[in-house]
Formats: structure tokens, C-alpha cells, sequence
């Protein structure tokens, strides 16, 4: 049997996957790993734990499928920064994508750079504290000695490539989240002058889907000469898993936090940096990206304090049987900050409107609502800067609960379209590996289910949305206030 093989390189796990010429999922293998937090606001990780766990999962596909892979591809999570010496070990544990320790470094760089405004324009994307960039300054400037060993720096799914093939090089979707590569697709010297990192430090741009080498490495000596494909970001990588590839396409992941992705031809950026833009993992394209960070998360966060009796059935009846609008009960789910659109650590969760007529029902459901409305207020400042979202396909863990998929089709206003195989980036991976070596995989994107919306529901959660967005504005003073205080307690 012929197969392809999809790695996604996570934050929690390492996830590979063997796909058949069809499309069909044929196994899995997944190892868990784990973060280190050495201080507040830090998250990293030892890029030795991605290898061996890749390493793992690699073997445990190749044993069970009794064949060799026609193709790899390797996709992982962004921004996260690996530093290697002139011999090609580890400096530094990888500083990840959530890190929050470079707020003074992403001042700096903008300020040298010209203001936001200037970053925004040439780069797409305002400088952030989870950005690759900004974790090269904050290097320099605490750990010099260590800064100074370093010759080439790269993404985590850059390693694993590097790892099997030997080969230096990362892709345009993963390079287009560190602050180094500008719209047009080009690494510029001039800001990596400002993080003092030498422009022969970068790897070398390889497309995503292209063949970057031919595993090498003797550990894996019953995969040897099998051909590794540069995988893309893993939001990307995802979104191309379910056949996000074409203007108009969408996505909408209803994960721990939440995104909607569009596909775009045009490098446009949010000139208030409050929608990503980055590159996509096919040809030119690029995409637009708004973020929330507390989707499942707000409900697994309020289930696990207030309902943890509630299996999983019992809480989609009950949130089912409450009507649209929660009876005016509205929640903001902004448990640990929010991204999209207001670039704001200090928002807080806040549920509003409920008193002693409300129901559990109203409250759990008003969660479901609140998610769905701080997706729908990104869909649409997407939509202002130009993308199209007509052919939405919805995933993640969320995307289980029907009456949440029917909660995001009633409020965009728009049908939604289940994939039949939602397994994220490591699909995705899968896609760039088979297109590698001649095969069409455009026959693997299949739904299974539409969500169409309902136009009574849509009229209700207008009004409701309405007051949602101005709740925030009413209360952003009280919420720096009150985070204020909450570190001081904590102190």
C-alpha cells in the first residue's frame, strides 16, 4: 500500500499520522510532551524532546504499516525559536510561541524600526511578544554569551527536517510569523541588524510541498532515502488540511483558543495589527488570521468549577434546550486576555445580564455564544480588509458539539461545512507530502455535514452581538484596574 506521512510538531504532542493514496486515514501514532515554565510569563522547551518523540512516532508508523512512506512532511507550531552553534547543537532551549518574556525587546525593535505603523506595513504583522525576532534581542541582551555561539536559527519543524536530512531551510508560511520576512517574501536586514543577528544566520527559503532532502539519519535506518517535504506553520498546515486553497475558502477552529483563517491574494495587512496576515503553504498566497485565546478553553474553564457533573451529552441537551440569546445572559471570553481585535492582556472574563431567573442552561450557553461572537467579530474585520469567507469548513475540538457549529453558522450569517477528517496539521502535512510526488490530493477534502443558518436565530444574535461589542469598550479601563490589583494580591 502506498502511503504519505503528515508530523505535526504541537506544543503538547507530537502527532504523525499514514494516509493512503485515497485520503483515508490508515493510523496514527502520538507522543506527549511536555513544557517547561522556569518563570512566569516563560514557556520553553528542549528541542531534543521533539526529536525523540518524532523519532518514536516515525517507528511506530513504519513497523505497523509494513512499508515505507512514498513521502514526509513535517509541520509544527510557530514562532518559537531554535538556536544552534556552528556544530549544529542546541544553545538555548527553544523559547515558544506563548513565551511572554520580550515585551521590552518588541518596544525597542519597533521604536528603531519607525513605529508600528512602518512594522506593520512591511512586515504584515506588528512585532509581538510570542514573535521569533524579539526572542533573538531578549538573548542578546540576558544571555550574550549564549547569543554570541550562534550560526543559524530556525522553527521547531525546521529542527526535525534538519534532524533526518541535514538540511538547513524553513518555509515562507513559518518564516512570515518571526518579524524577519517582509510581505514580499524577502528577509530584512535591516531589522535583523536591530536584534543584532547576522544575515547569514537564517536558513534557506525552501516552498512548502518542496522536497528538502532524503532522510539520512542512522537511527532510522528502515526509513532511509525516504523523501522529507518542507510542511508549512501549523495554522496553515491545517487549513490546507481541509482544503483551504482557493479565495473564498475559510476556516473556523474552535480549539483551546480559536481562529478564523482566510485565504487571501492579496498581502493586505490590518493596519491596526489586530488581524494576522501571514503566508500561506500554497504558491503565493497568503492568509488572514484573527485569534481568540480562550475558546474551548472558557467552557472546559467554567465546566470544570461549576459543572463538573455534566458529562459531555448532558451539557449540549441542556445548552441546546436553552434558546438563542441565553435569555440575555452575555459572556466576554477574555479569560487570559484576547488577541482579535483588541490586542489586550489585561481583558478579563466577564458574564453579564444574569440574575436570579437565569438558568445553568443560560450560562453555559452564553459561553457557547460568547466564543462564537468574538470569532464573528474577527470573520468580519477580515472581511473589511478584503478576504472572502464564502466556504467555511469548521474543526477542532468544538466542532464535536452540533449546536456550537449551528451557534457560529447563525452568527456569520453564512452555511458551515464539517470536513469527514479533522486531524489538523498533521493532514495537512499528509496533502504536502503526496502533491510532493506527483499525487493530486484535491479528491481528499470531503464534508460530511452543513450547518445552515437560521435567520430567526441570526436576528436575535445581532442584537445580542451588539451589546457584546460594547461591553468591552464600556469596560477596558476596569479591566487593566482590576488586573492591577489581582497581581498585586497575587504578590
Amino acid at each position: 500500500m502506498t502511503t504519505y506521512f503528515g508530523i505535526d510538531v504541537g506544543t503538547n504532542s507530537v502527532k504523525g499520522i499514514a494516509v493512503d493514496e485515497k485520503g483515508h486515514v490508515i493510523d496514527s501514532s502520538i507522543r506527549q510532551i511536555t513544557m517547561e515554565t522556569p518563570r512566569p510569563g516563560w514557556a520553553q522547551q528542549n528541542p531534543e524532546v521533539w526529536w525523540n518523540a518524532v523519532s518514536v512516532v516515525l517507528k511506530a508508523l513504519a513497523s505497523r504499516n509494513g512499508t515505507c512512506p512514498s513521502a514526509i512532511s513535517v509541520s509544527g507550531q510557530m514562532h518559537s525559536l531554535v538556536a544552534l552553534d556552528e556544530k549544529g547543537d542546541v544553545v538555548y532551549p527553544a523559547i515558544l510561541w506563548c513565551d511572554q518574556r520580550t515585551e521590552r525587546q518588541c518596544l525597542r525593535i519597533t521604536e528603531q524600526f519607525g513605529g508600528e505603523k512602518r512594522i506593520i506595513e512591511k512586515f504584515g504583522n506588528p512585532v509581538l511578544t510570542g514573535f521569533t525576532l524579539p526572542k533573538m534581542l531578549w538573548l542578546a541582551d540576558n544571555e550574550p554569551s549564549i547569543f554570541r555561539r550562534i550560526r543559524t536559527w530556525m522553527l521547531p519543524k525546521d529542527y526535525i527536517v534538519m534532524k533526518l536530512t541535514g538540511v538547513i531551510a524553513t518555509d515562507f508560511s513559518d518564516a512570515s510569523g518571526t518579524s524577519m520576512l517582509d510581505v514580499n517574501g524577502k528577509f530584512d536586514r535591516r531589522i535583523e541588524e536591530i536584534a543584532g543577528i547576522s544575515f547569514s544566520a537564517n536558513p534557506a527559503l525552501i516552498a512548502s510541498g518542496e522536497i528538502a532532502g532524503r532522510i539520512t539519519h542512522p537511527s532510522l535506518s528502515e526509513l532511509r532515502d525516504v523523501p522529507v517535504v518542507i510542511g508549512g506553520a501549523d495554522n496553515a498546515a491545517s487549513a490546507y488540511g481541509c482544503g483551504v486553497e482557493q479565495p473564498g475558502d475559510a476556516m473556523v477552529s474552535i480549539g483551546t483558543s480559536g481562529t478564523v483563517v482566510a485565504l487571501t491574494k492579496q498581502g493586505v495587512p490590518d493596519a491596526q495589527g489586530g488581524v494576522h496576515l501571514f503566508r500561506h503553504v500554497t504558491g503565493n498566497d497568503f492568509y488572514h488570521m484573527a485569534v481568540i485565546l480562550s475558546a474551548t478553553n472558557s467552557l472546559n474553564w467554567f465546566k470544570e468549577r461549576f459543572g463538573e457533573s455534566l458529562s459531555f451529552e448532558a451539557l449540549e441537551n441542556l445548552v441546546e434546550k436553552t434558546p438563542a440569546g441565553s435569555n440575555g445572559v452575555v459572556f466576554l471570553p477574555y479569560l487570559n486576555g484576547e488577541r482579535t481585535p483588541h490586542r489586550d492582556p489585561n481583558a478579563r472574563g466577564t458574564l453579564f445580564g444574569f440574575s436570579t431567573f437565569h438558568s445553568r442552561g443560560d450560562v453555559f450557553r452564553s459561553i457557547y455564544e460568547g466564543v462564537g461572537f468574538a470569532l464573528r467579530e474577527g470573520a468580519e474585520l477580515i472581511e473589511s480588509l478584503g478576504s472572502d469567507l464564502s466556504n467555511v469548513r469548521i474543526v477542532g475540538g468544538g466542532s464535536r458539539s452540533d449546536t456550537w457549529c449551528q451557534i457560529i453558522a447563525d452568527n456569520l450569517g453564512k452555511s458551515i461545512w464539517l470536513p469527514e477528517v479533522d486531524e489538523g496539521p498533521a493532514y495537512g502535512s499528509a496533502r504536502l507530502a503526496a502533491g510532493a510526488v506527483g499525487i493530486d490530493s484535491s479528491s481528499w477534502i470531503r464534508m460530511k455535514k452543513e450547518y445552515r443558518p437560521s435567520e430567526s436565530a441570526k436576528k436575535i444574535y445581532d442584537s445580542v452581538f451588539s451589546i457584546y461589542k460594547k461591553l468591552y469598550r464600556s469596560i477596558k479601563d476596569n479591566y487593566r484596574e482590576i488586573s492591577e490589583l489581582q497581581e498585586r494580591i497575587v504578590d
